[in-house]
């Protein structure tokens, strides 16, 4: 392995120094308020210079910059932009474009999207807008788009602002938007807080991975194995997704390359803010992957392969996760938001997992032949009926017989909707019979049976050993209310009802003399 590698894909259009490319307010109409832009060194965010406008004036206004040639954006990529307003008070609301992005082919032919306000800019700073151009516009002016030579932001500003340049516009870039994480070795790993050390350094300020007030902030693709073999592994941090709303839904992505990678995340959590691009998790390639004790709140959706491991891990308010053959245990899908939480291939790597309902969608779809699989410790509560599309499972299979064996304490009969198949329940314990008398000795040769309605063979028929217990692995179907009895001569007979469901049982009794004798 080599140290670790963080770089990116993105272009600089311009980054507001001294020689750099040349700026100007938009000459359509209704887009002029405010002053002309100017270099500003009071309050760079990137490098040594911003540009700044004074704001003496209520409406739309703006500045771009003009990048000397035609841009193509790629694929589920985005122009970037580093946006202030010194008063956020006096904007508009986000609905009303208090806070514009603007990309066209000259000053008078443009689009622009809305992509902030008052209602979002409530505490001011600087921020890096994203906007992919394939999203439909909230503006049009002129002929519109054309090249993408120019790039700019404005405001829509309700309220004069008498003193300095409220309004600067620093680093501007287009690309995927890609933190390139390569590299990694034994005690020097590639880690979130690495990246984020090179992505907020002055000189650069990508945007990508940006370290915040208790954790970072996100947006873009994140590559685990850019070009080569990535070593990655971090613990203890909170990562939210940026509220990125004029891009496409995959902009926001997570991606794993190269089979020989390995990555790590333990105690992590991932939130999104928004719900345009909310973060999706992809394993293009089959690398080691070991999630542990981590949180995903309110992404999209996830994919894994047979060497990724996911343990104690809670998916909430997630898109559709895809198991590819990986390890879940000890996980919790909760409230997914899409038609079913979890598909599955190999139900056995899936073992003490809970999933929670929000009122539609399955839990688990799969089981595309008939056939016998094994549930361990699979609980689900709040689903619908058999046969509804809110049911626990989806079984795929068309014909046949799918046995559901259920085992490890899980839901004793989870609710199906079956394509076809006729569904059957197994359960696959042990129930034992302890036996003692009043003294606590345990007793020997005691007779134990338990049975379901009396039916023959008895599920137990047998004697207690010599440490008065009796005992029989069962599977079958559950059993509710089976017979337990206990009988020997001179004493009092034993009778109970109790159901035979996932659970290992242990019956404990104690036989009293009976005063006939």
């Amino acid at each position: 392995m080599a140290v670790p590698s963080y770089t990116t894909d993105l272009v600089d259009i311009d980054l507001c120094e001294s020689g750099g490319k040349t700026w100007a307010e938009p000459t359509a109409t209704g887009w002029t308020f405010g002053a002309a832009p100017a270099s500003d060194d009071d309050n760079p965010f990137q490098g040594l210079l911003a540009m700044s406008k004074a704001y003496n004036a209520t409406g739309v206004g703006g500045m771009m910059v003009n990048n000397g040639g035609a841009i193509s954006l790629p694929t589920d990529g985005a122009f970037l932009v580093w946006f202030y307003w010194a008063a956020p008070g006096s904007l508009e609301a986000d609905v009303d474009g208090g806070i514009r992005v603007m990309v066209g082919t000259d000053l008078n032919n443009f689009k622009s999207w809305d992509v902030g306000g008052k209602t979002s800019y409530v505490y001011g700073g600087w921020i890096n807008y994203a906007v992919n151009t394939t999203i439909g516009e909230d503006d049009l002016v002129g002929t519109g788009l054309g090249n993408s030579q120019y790039v700019g932001a404005a405001v829509n500003n309700y309220n004069s602002i008498f003193k300095g340049n409220p309004f600067l516009c620093d680093a501007t870039r287009y690309g995927r938007c890609e933190a390139r994480i390569a590299g990694g070795e034994t005690g020097n790993y590639a880690t979130f807080s690495g990246f984020a050390a090179i992505n907020d350094n002055v000189s650069y300020r990508w945007g990508l991975i940006q370290a915040i007030t208790g954790g970072y902030l996100v947006k873009g693709l994140v590559t685990f194995g850019y070009g080569s073999v990535v070593d990655f592994r971090d613990s203890n941090k909170s990562l939210v997704i940026q509220n990125t709303n004029k891009v496409t839904a995959n902009f926001n992505t997570f991606e794993v390359l190269q089979a020989t990678s390995r990555v790590d995340l333990t105690s992590i959590s991932i939130t999104s803010l928004g719900t345009v691009s909310k973060g999706r998790w992809l394993t293009t390639a089959n690398a080691d992957i070991n999630i542990e004790s981590c949180v995903f709140t309110d992404m999209n959706t996830f994919t894994f392969l047979a060497q990724s491991t996911i343990l104690n891990t809670t998916f909430r308010r997630c898109g559709i996760v895809t198991q590819g053959a990986a390890v879940f245990t000890g996980c919790k899908f909760d409230s997914a938001s899409d038609t079913k939480a979890l598909v599955v291939d190999t139900i056995g790597n899936v073992t003490n997992t809970i999933f929670i309902s929000k009122g539609t969608g399955y839990a688990i779809e799969g089981f595309s032949s008939a056939g016998t699989y094994s549930l361990t410790g699979l609980i689900f509560t709040g689903y619908g009926a058999n046969g509804t599309t809110d049911a626990a499972i989806h079984v795929l299979a068309t014909s046949g017989i799918v046995y559901l064996g259920i085992g490890g304490g899980g839901t004793a009969s989870p609710t199906v909707k079956s394509d076809g198949a006729t569904i059957e329940y197994t359960v696959s314990v042990t129930l034992k019979i302890a036996v003692k008398d009043i003294d606590g000795n345990p007793m020997v040769g005691v007779r134990c049976y338990i049975d379901n309605n009396n039916e023959s063979p008895f599920i137990l028929d047998d004697v207690t050993d010599v440490n008065g217990e009796a005992s029989v692995g069962y599977s079958g179907s559950p059993v509710t209310n089976a017979t337990w009895r206990v009988r020997k001569y001179e004493y009092l007979p034993f009778q109970q009802l109790v159901s035979i469901g996932s659970e290992n049982i242990t019956l404990p009794v104690t036989l009293i003399d009976d005063p006939v004798y």
